[in-house]
C-alpha cells in the first residue's frame, strides 16, 4: 500500500470511526435511557423492551474505537515511528484503549443478557459499570496516553502541520486532568465527557488534514534503513 493510499485509508477510519462513537454517545438522550442508580425492575424492564440497542451500541463503541485506533496506527506508520519509543508508546497505549472499550461493551451486552434470564443483580451490575464508570477510567490512563503518544510522533515528522501535535499534547493534559477530577466531582465527569467530544472533533479534524495532505503529495515519510537493509553500492565504493 502506498503511502496515498494508506493515508486515504486512515481519513475514512479517522472519519467513520469518531461518526459511529458519537451515535453511540448521542443515542441514550433519544430513548429516555435510565440512570446508573435506577431501580433493578425498572432496568429489567428496560433491557427487554430495548434488547437490540444494547447490542447496537456495544457494536457501535466497539468499531467506532477500532476504527479511530486504525487512524492512529496509520500516523505511526506515515511517521516511520514503529521502531522508535513514541511509536511503541502509541501502539501499547491504542491496545489498551481498545481493550478497555471492549470491556465495557461486554459489561452493556451483559445487560439484555441478565434481563432475558430475570437476573435483577446481573443487570444492575453491568449497567452501573457500563454507565458512568468507563467515563471515570477512560480519561485516567488510556486516552491521556494515547494522545500523548500521537502528539511524540506528530512533533518528530510532518505527517500533519505542527498545530496537530500541540493539541493533541494539549487533548492528553486535559484529559488526565479531567480523570483525577472526576474521582472527587461531577464538575470532573463533565469535563471528561466533554473532552470525550474534543477528542472526536480532533480525530476528524486530523483525518481531513491527512486526506488533504494525501491529495497534494506531499506526505514525507521518514526512512530510516535498518541493520538488515542492503548498503549502496556507490556507499561501498566511498568505503
Amino acid at each position: 500500500m502506498t503511502d496515498r493510499s494508506l493515508s486515504r485509508f486512515g481519513m475514512v477510519c479517522g472519519i467513520v470511526g469518531p461518526l459511529a462513537l458519537t451515535m453511540y454517545f448521542a443515542t441514550p438522550a433519544f430513548v429516555s435511557w435510565p440512570s446508573a442508580g435506577a431501580p433493578a425492575d425498572q432496568l429489567v424492564q428496560f433491557a427487554k423492551t430495548h434488547e437490540v440497542l444494547f447490542y447496537l451500541g456495544a457494536w457501535l463503541q466497539c468499531t467506532g474505537a477500532l476504527l479511530s485506533v486504525i487512524f492512529f496506527l496509520v500516523l505511526v506508520q506515515l511517521a516511520g515511528a514503529q521502531r522508535h519509543l513514541a511509536g511503541l508508546f502509541t501502539i501499547v497505549a491504542v491496545a489498551l484503549l481498545l481493550s478497555i472499550v471492549v470491556v465495557e461493551a461486554a459489561m452493556l451486552v451483559g445487560v439484555p443478557f441478565g434481563a432475558a434470564n430475570n437476573d435483577a443483580a446481573t443487570v444492575a451490575t453491568t449497567f452501573a459499570l457500563s454507565n458512568g464508570v468507563f467515563v471515570r477510567v477512560f480519561p485516567l490512563a488510556p486516552a491521556p496516553a494515547v494522545f500523548a503518544g500521537v502528539a511524540a510522533v506528530l512533533f518528530r515528522s510532518r505527517v500533519l502541520p505542527m498545530g496537530f501535535a500541540w493539541t493533541a499534547l494539549a487533548v492528553a493534559a486535559l484529559f488526565e486532568a479531567a480523570g483525577i477530577a472526576a474521582i472527587f466531582s461531577t464538575a470532573g465527569l463533565t469535563l471528561a465527557i466533554i473532552m470525550s467530544i474534543a477528542q472526536e472533533l480532533w480525530i476528524i479534524a486530523a483525518a481531513v488534514g491527512l486526506g488533504l495532505a494525501a491529495r497534494h503529495a506531499v506526505i514525507p515519510t521518514e526512512e530510516r534503513p535498518s541493520a538488515t537493509d542492503p548498503v549502496p553500492h556507490s556507499a561501498l565504493q566511498a568505503r
